[in-house]
């Protein structure tokens, strides 16, 4: 896949595209009862007093937040097209602005056909402090991005498809500004692999072809990349991962992931996903509506994939593991029933009640291997685990649990730094009595109330009492985001990537 391409020149140098882009603002008129009022901030000159004059006297740009116009075969300064962006009020431009701004002239792009573009950057990013410039322009290309992924291997291939060239940044150049830039290519890389993970099918995203593609990944990177497949889980007796694989045809796998870049003496720190490749609920059978979303049940691993895509290209200084726990969940003859009793691989017996409750059982597995194996200094799994937080949280926001404050507080802190919203969920004791068994030492699923909480204290019982760690429940963000303009309507999201890659490139030793 093509990638657009992002230049700077500065303000002396000469370049060619087809439409110049120029930022508008949205201020509060001083009298109540009239409109707001549309305001450039770049750099005045005689053709923007003009242009600001038609704007307001034909009142048909407003310069609201993502709004874009295009002006077809309107020359100015020396361009043949122009594109009117908005950005919302000034006193409120964020980084997410600069983001939302960048996908909504992507989408405007692609619309009207035109394959290149040329930035005043002055008035795009006036809203912005001289000290976040670098930074504006990184989520700008990230939005450009991330809106321009599309998953089209299964489709019929075109010929000679139209593609998007890219942008160029008029009147900035700088190596900080270049290096924003490819961050922000590493950064929706690695998104969009997540995505592309997600968005394969049941029958091609098989648990074997899950782990050929992150071993591809991560060979190409130098990552060291280790599976495990049936007869090596039956040798560790992991006994709820390969319950829930039994009643599929397709062989389990564990693949495990070490980007060991950091101190020797550091411990690393654990990241491990849940890989349901397909979830039929097995014999506690799903639904048919929407069941076919249920290929997106592995986005929690496939976050964890993503984030060590980015960990790799972004060359981050940090000890990290990564274990991916891929297997179907299906009702065949020799799926696991209601009433069964399954063993964890440090030998906690589980009374299976629902054989929907299934991701918690992989997860409990791979959490006891990365701790047993690597001896972390703290936790972090990624799950679509529970409809129950899509009902809490609905899909603008990741609901997050665990042990360790500290913990809680630096992936809160890096929420607000890349604007993927999570919301902390309680694991109070009371939600231990339920889950509570009669045959063995706990249950896999309880009464309806607090599902998602219920759901992160099965989790805890397999987490070392000593070790920090956190659960992120992503079932309502991974997938068909409306919210947001640089998440597919339809598709894998990929969400949590940037948030965990810029957690672990400012990571602190929990205390």
């Amino acid at each position: 896949m093509n990638l657009p391409k992002f230049d700077f020149v500065t303000a002396s140098e000469t370049t060619k595209s087809p439409a110049l882009v120029l930022g508008w603002y949205q201020v509060e008129a001083q009298e109540k009862g009239t409109s707001p009022l549309v305001l450039y901030k770049g750099k005045r000159s005689k053709e923007t007093d003009a242009l600001s004059e038609q704007i307001k006297a034909s009142k048909h740009f407003s310069g609201k937040k993502n709004e874009v116009d295009f002006l077809r075969y309107f020359p100015f300064s020396g361009y043949s097209n122009l594109f009117l962006l908005g950005l919302g009020n000034p006193k409120k431009f964020s980084m997410e602005t600069a983001r939302q701004a960048g996908a909504a002239l992507f989408h405007f792009q692609r619309k009207e056909k035109v394959n290149k573009v040329a930035i005043q950057s002055d008035s795009v990013f006036a809203g912005a402090k001289p000290s976040e410039v670098n930074e504006a322009v990184q989520a700008f290309c990230e939005g450009y991005l991330l809106a321009g992924y599309e998953y089209k291997d299964l489709k019929k291939a075109e010929t000679n498809p139209w593609v998007i060239e890219g942008i160029t940044f008029l009147g900035m150049k700088s190596a900080g500004l270049v290096k924003a830039a490819e961050k922000a290519v590493y950064l929706a890389g690695a998104v969009n692999f997540a995505r592309s993970l997600g968005d394969r099918p049941g029958n091609v995203l098989t648990p074997t072809e899950f782990g050929r593609l992150v071993e591809k990944m991560a060979k190409e990177r130098g990552i060291k990349c280790t599976i495990l497949g049936r007869k090596e889980m039956e040798k560790e007796k992991m006994g709820l991962l390969l319950g829930v694989a039994q009643g599929s045809a397709e062989e389990p796998k564990l693949i495990v992931l070490e980007h060991m870049k950091g101190k020797k003496s550091d411990k690393p720190i654990a990241l491990v996903g849940k890989g349901l490749t397909f979830d039929s609920g097995g014999i506690s059978l799903k639904p048919a509506d929407r069941m076919e979303e249920m290929k997106y049940d592995m986005m929690g691993a496939a976050t964890v994939a993503g984030v060590f895509q980015a960990l790799a290209d972004l060359k981050v200084a940090r000890n990290v593991v990564g274990v991916i726990a891929a297997t179907e969940n299906m009702p065949g003859g020799r799926a696991q029933k209601p009433g069964d009793v399954q063993k964890s691989m440090s030998g906690k017996t589980v009374e299976i009640i629902n054989t929907d409750a299934e991701g918690r059982l992989i997860l409990a597995d791979a959490m006891e291997y990365v701790q047993k194996y690597f001896a972390p200094q703290a936790m972090a799994d990624f799950a679509t685990l529970t409809g129950a937080v899509v009902v809490a949280l609905g899909t603008v926001t990741t609901g997050i649990m665990g042990t360790h404050s500290g913990l809680i507080d630096d992936v809160k802190k890096a929420s607000k730094e890349t604007d993927e919203r999570v919301w902390e969920l309680p694991l109070y004791e009371e939600y231990e009595e339920d889950l509570k068994s009669a045959t063995a030492d706990i249950r896999n699923s309880g009464n309806r109330e607090a599902g998602s909480s219920k759901a992160g204290t099965f989790l805890k019982f397999f987490v070392d009492s000593k070790l920090p760690w956190v659960h992120f429940d992503i079932a309502g963000s991974a997938w068909h985001r409306k919210d947001i303009n640089y998440h597919p309507t339809k598709g894998a999201s990929g969400a949590m990537v940037r948030l965990v890659t810029h957690w672990m490139e400012n990571w602190r030793n929990p205390k």
